[in-house]
């Protein structure tokens, strides 16, 4: 099966497909740095999280064709994370406790992005409406035994996540190992600085998501306890709050073309 797998990950079709799935990321990430500037800028405009970065999208001209388009394309990436899941990490010891880390990674980021195509594909569809899903777990686990307790679990687990983002935007481990031979270096090097602060932008609103699920379990503030939008908007009405809402657009929207150039000059190697 792995060896299957491994020649598949070759197949040129595939790696074309993994591209566009790297490329659709990127959109994905543009239009909420971009959303996220214009609230910034114009009073009656909130910040928006992905779904309803997917529906402003949807009401524009062709924007079913566009978002459906993009679905179909974020499976690219989806996939390349199944295939990291089941043929890396770790040669020698499969099932190390770092290796099964990297893979519960790799799951939780293909199941993320799954999620997002899916919520597409409802929106395209109109087969219901996913508002706000880690709002509205966070609202059902409120009500269950020690549930304020998993809400703070949940919370630091999600600022770990962002602190680690962030380091890895300081140390270049998080930025995608190029075809030297086919990019140009200058190319290489600026993709490399927009990449890092894309990335650190990323581990930011990470950080800002769960320190907000943890006061929401520590003051038992539902409220409080929310995804990405929730996290931008509470950011938005804080002193100075516009113009953090624009630095982590910039660094989303930086993000984004980031992601357009991997797709066409990383190495899509399993290792």
């Amino acid at each position: 099966m792995k060896q299957w797998l491994k020649q598949a990950i070759t197949n040129p079709w595939i790696k074309q497909y993994i591209m566009l799935g790297y490329g659709a990321k990127g959109t994905v990430y543009l239009f909420i740095g971009i959303l996220a500037i214009q609230a910034a800028m114009v009073s009656n405009r909130q910040a928006s999280g992905t779904y309803q970065t997917l529906t402003f999208l949807v009401e524009q001209p062709l924007g079913k064709l566009f978002v459906c388009l993009l679905a179909v394309t974020l499976s690219g990436y989806v996939l390349r994370r199944l295939l990291q899941t089941i043929l890396t990490p770790g040669k020698s010891n499969p099932w190390s406790l770092k290796c099964i880390f990297q893979r519960l990674g790799y799951i939780m980021s293909g199941l993320s992005y799954a999620g997002v195509a899916y919520s597409a594909l409802n929106l395209v569809f109109e087969l219901g409406e996913a508002d706000d899903t880690i709002e509205d777990l966070a609202n059902q686990i409120f009500d269950q035994a020690l549930g304020e307790w998993l809400i703070l679990l949940g919370g630091i687990a999600v600022i770990t996540i962002g602190i680690g983002y962030v380091y890895g935007a300081y140390t270049g481990s998080y930025i995608s190992d190029f075809h030297s031979d086919h990019i140009h270096h200058r190319l290489e090097k600026w993709a490399t600085r927009i990449g890092k602060l894309g990335v650190a932008a990323r581990g930011i609103a990470f950080i800002l998501t769960g320190i907000f699920l943890t006061e929401a379990a520590i003051f038992g503030n539902s409220d409080l306890a929310g995804g990405l939008q929730n996290a931008l908007r509470i950011i938005a009405i804080k002193p100075l709050g516009w113009l953090w809402l624009s630095l982590i657009g910039f660094g989303f929207i930086c993000y984004g073309i980031y992601m357009y150039i991997a797709a066409v000059y990383r190495r899509y190697t399993i290792r």
